[in-house]
């Protein structure tokens, strides 16, 4: 995994830094797409802190981007690929978000096009970006973040829903279309994560029964692996006790 790149959008959060952190200790080179270098610096640099005692080398990268615009999105794939010598071999997309319960009757356009930028938008440029370099390569392994939404019918959350199925098809329409390029494409469909943002609802005997971002993590690793090189189109579905 050494010579591997990686890149993980939504890096700063919760999940994306869970992810950032593994394929980093794994010896993955990682770039983070962040709205700011102030927020990348606080999440990932400690060489001013306790952690500086026990240093060791991490090749995490940051640039500025904004992940529901397209000319920037586009501006940091071709930095990245200038970078790498045409070479990017993994892309996670951690990049989402929910909107409060709306039924359909009640549902401001502005919020469904917010939850199609935000969880579709983000997810579709840095694919078609990124697929312009593992073609060229032959090789690219995708796994976006779906949503149990994404797969049934949720009512008060459509703008959601609709917007996690577009990602679950994405996945599945790449690595369908691009099956004999070496190219595969797959989900993970969690349940509900254990972030601090869903700690300030949830309850202890709640909390007990989500899924740890370290956890996904885990599985993401492993589905980039060799082992799991064969395995495409697939919704893996991680709900704890959920």
């Amino acid at each position: 995994m050494s010579e591997r790149v990686a890149i993980v959008t939504g890096g700063t959060g919760a999940l994306g830094r869970s992810v950032v952190r593994k394929f980093s200790d794994e010896g993955l080179k990682v770039y983070v797409p962040v709205v700011t270098l102030h927020e990348f610096t606080e999440v990932f640099d400690k060489s001013q802190t306790a952690d500086s005692v026990e240093f060791k080398l991490k090749r995490i990268f940051g640039f500025e981007c904004n992940a529901i615009d397209e000319n920037s999105v586009i501006e940091f794939l071709n930095n990245v690929n200038s970078l790498e010598k045409g070479k990017i071999d993994y892309l996670i997309n951690t990049v989402g978000g929910i909107s409060p319960a709306s039924n359909v009757s009640e549902l401001q356009s502005t919020e469904l096009d917010k939850m199609i930028d935000l969880n579709f938008k983000s997810a579709f440029y840095f694919t078609r970006e990124t697929l312009k370099v593992m073609l060229k390569n032959n090789f690219g392994r995708i796994i976006s973040i779906g949503a149990i939404a994404g797969l049934n019918t949720t009512p008060g959350r459509f703008a959601y829903s609709f917007a996690k199925a577009g990602v679950i098809n994405l996945m599945d329409t790449v690595s369908e279309e691009l099956k004999d390029k070496n190219i595969r494409c797959n989900t993970i469909i969690p349940g509900i994560i254990d972030t601090p943002a869903n700690r300030e609802w949830g309850s202890p005997d709640d909390i007990k029964k989500w899924t740890k971002p370290e956890q996904i993590s885990d599985i993401i690793y492993n589905f980039i692996s060799d082992e799991f090189s064969s395995v495409r189109s697939s919704h893996i579905k991680v709900y704890g006790a959920y």
